[in-house]
C-alpha cells in the first residue's frame, strides 16, 4: 500500500482531548465515536468543535446495536428498524460538525451479547446503513474485527470499505514507527487483511498506551493507519436502479454462488441460460448481490421483464363479424332485379304474342 495517514479513534472513553498536541504528535486524522446506539456520546460535539478549531480531518462513527439479539429476537425486519432509527440519530448528529473523514459503521458484540443474522442478512443490512450515508452527503465505511469480517459478513457483497481491528503484537501494541506493514504480519487475519486491497481502508493495529503522546486523558488510545481518504480516487461501483438485475454470463460455480447468496436473503433466482435472473428485492439486498456478482468478476445490469402479451380475448368480447360480405349481397341483389326486369320484358312479349294469335283465328 501506498501513501499512509496517522489516526487514532476516541470517544468519552478518553474525556479529554487537544487536537493540537496530536498534531504535532504525527496524527493527522481523528475518528470521533458520535453515537452508540440511538444516544449521542456525551464527548462527540466537544471533541469536533475542537478539531474543527485546529482544522483536524474529521470523522466519525456509531457503535451499532440493531444486531443483537436481544434486541432483534432474530427477526431481520426488526433489525432492520432499529438500525434505520439509529442512523435517524446519527444522521441528526452529524450535521454541521465538520466531518471530511470515514463515518464507520462500528460492528461487534459487547459481553453477553450474540447474533443471529447470517452473514448474507447482515452484509445486505449494513448495505442499507451504507447506502443512507452517501445519500446524506457522507463516506461510509464499516469497521468491525479481522474476525468478524471473515465469519459475520460477506466481503464480496459488501459494498463500502472496511476498517479493521486486529491487534498482531497485543499487549505489547507498537506505535506508528514500530507497526509492521500489514503485507509482512504473516498471520491467519494479517494475510487475510492484505488480499483485501482497496477493499481496507484502515487498520487500528494499537489500543494499549500512548494516550499522553496524542492528547487524549486516557492512558490508552487507540492507533490506526488510514490507507486512504474518501476523496481519494478510487473505483465507484456502477449504481444500479431496478429492483431485478441480470448477471452472467455465469459458471456453474457462479451461478451456485449467487443462488447461495440469493436463498440467504429470501429472493428470487432464475436461471435464463448462460445468465441468472435475480429479483426482485429491496436496494440493501441488490447492492449485496450486485457486489458478489462483481466481486466475482461477472457482468452485472439492471433488468426489466419483458411484457407479456396480451391474452386473446374471449368469443363474448371480440367484434362479431357478418356471416356474408354485404358488398356481394347488395350485387346479388342487383342481378337478381336485372334478370327480373329481362324475365318482365319477355312475358310482356310473349303475352303479346299470344293476343296476336288469338286474334288470328277468330278471323
Amino acid at each position: 500500500m501506498a501513501e499512509k495517514f496517522h489516526g487514532i479513534d476516541i470517544s468519552k472513553h478518553q474525556s479529554t482531548f487537544d487536537p493540537r498536541t496530536a498534531k504535532e504528535a504525527g496524527v493527522s486524522t481523528v475518528i470521533l465515536r458520535a453515537a452508540y446506539g440511538n444516544f449521542m456520546d456525551v464527548r462527540f460535539q466537544r471533541f469536533a468543535a475542537d478539531c474543527q478549531a485546529d482544522g483536524m480531518r474529521t470523522g466519525a462513527y456509531i457503535f451499532l446495536t440493531h444486531h443483537y439479539y436481544n434486541k432483534n429476537d432474530g427477526d431481520v425486519n426488526a433489525a432492520r428498524t432499529i438500525m434505520h432509527k439509529h442512523l435517524d440519530v446519527l444522521l441528526e448528529i452529524l450535521e454541521g460538525r465538520g466531518i471530511t473523514s470515514w463515518v464507520a459503521l462500528d460492528q461487534e458484540l459487547e459481553k453477553g451479547q450474540t447474533m443471529t443474522l447470517t452473514p448474507a442478512e447482515n452484509t445486505a443490512l449494513l448495505n442499507e446503513a451504507a447506502q443512507r450515508l452517501r445519500e446524506a452527503g457522507y463516506t461510509p465505511c464499516v469497521y468491525c474485527s479481522a474476525s468478524w469480517a471473515q465469519s459475520r459478513i460477506d466481503m464480496d457483497a459488501l459494498t463500502c470499505p472496511v476498517w479493521l481491528a486486529y491487534y498482531y503484537a497485543d499487549p505489547k501494541d507498537p506505535d506508528f514507527d514500530g507497526c509492521s506493514s500489514i503485507e509482512e504480519v504473516h498471520t491467519r487475519y494479517g494475510e487475510y487483511m492484505a488480499s483485501l486491497g482497496d477493499k481496507l481502508c484502515g487498520w487500528q493495529f494499537g489500543r494499549i498506551g500512548y494516550g499522553g503522546k496524542y492528547g487524549v486523558g486516557s492512558a490508552n488510545v487507540d492507533r490506526d493507519w488510514i490507507y486512504f481518504q474518501p476523496d481519494d480516487e478510487k473505483e465507484e461501483l456502477p449504481m444500479f436502479t431496478s429492483d431485478t438485475l441480470k448477471i452472467g454470463p455465469v459458471s456453474t460455480g457462479d451461478r451456485a454462488a449467487i443462488r447461495t447468496l440469493a436463498e440467504g436473503l429470501a429472493v428470487a433466482a432464475v436461471d435464463d441460460g448462460d445468465y441468472i435472473i435475480v429479483g426482485p428485492m429491496s436496494a440493501g439486498d441488490r447492492a449485496a448481490v450486485a457486489g458478489k456478482a462483481l466481486g466475482l468478476g461477472l457482468g452485472c445490469e439492471d433488468y426489466t421483464a419483458p411484457e407479456e402479451p396480451e391474452e386473446p380475448q374471449g368469443p363474448e368480447d371480440k367484434p362479431q363479424e357478418p356471416a356474408v360480405d354485404l358488398t356481394e349481397v347488395l350485387a346479388a341483389l342487383g342481378r337478381i332485379e336485372s334478370t327480373q326486369t329481362e324475365q318482365g320484358k319477355q312475358m310482356t312479349a310473349l303475352l303479346d304474342k299470344l293476343a296476336a294469335a288469338g286474334k288470328a283465328l277468330e278471323g
